[in-house]
């Protein structure tokens, strides 16, 4: 795709009604440079199962850094800038989470009975007891009972906040002694 100067000049003006709040400037704008942005994913990313993702994902960047668009500054420059670093980011995060999961096909036999008969109900249980009490009943309350945060709040008599402090406390100490325990 080839596109002379008087294109890009339109797209940059409907850059500066967009950034004034007009949406059908906004709409059309994106219909106009849907394609180009596609195309440009379509050649970078290799895993064509992943295109379609990364692509959405560079529209939501283009989306959130619309307002950085300088209208006296050209417009192409700024777009490959921001879909390209959308791109990376995306790729990037896309990779680190393949790295981390665990093929299917790897997944032991047997899983839920083991745990079960080795305790880890009563690992938990233990663990939970051990516990400050402000930290075990945000815990408990949060995760267990399944409260949201309002109501679990309430009950307490604290703020939202200090429920969350309180519980995050509690999830590093679990995590610290079950990570001991096994």
């Amino acid at each position: 795709m080839d596109f002379n100067d008087d294109q890009w000049k339109s797209w940059a003006f409907l850059m500066g009604q967009i950034q004034e709040g007009d949406m059908e400037a906004y709409a059309l704008l994106l219909s106009e440079i849907s394609p180009l942005i596609f195309n440009y994913v379509r050649k970078r990313v290799f895993n064509p199962s992943q295109v379609e993702d990364v692509y959405q994902d560079v529209l939501l960047t283009f989306h959130k850094a619309r307002h950085t668009y300088q209208t006296d500054r050209p417009f192409s420059p700024w777009l490959f800038t921001v879909v390209r670093n959308a791109v990376w980011a995306a790729l990037s995060k896309r990779h680190k989470v393949t790295a981390k999961e665990v093929q299917f096909e790897t997944l032991p036999e047997t899983s839920v009975q083991i745990h079960k008969e080795e305790g880890l109900e009563d690992d938990l249980q233990d663990a939970l007891n051990t516990l400050p009490e402000a930290n075990r009943r945000a815990v408990e309350m949060l995760k267990l009972q399944g409260m949201d945060l309002e109501t679990a709040a309430k009950e307490l008599g604290i703020s939202k906040v200090a429920l969350k402090v309180r519980a995050h406390r509690g999830y590093a100490q679990l995590r610290k002694k079950l990570m001991r325990e096994n």
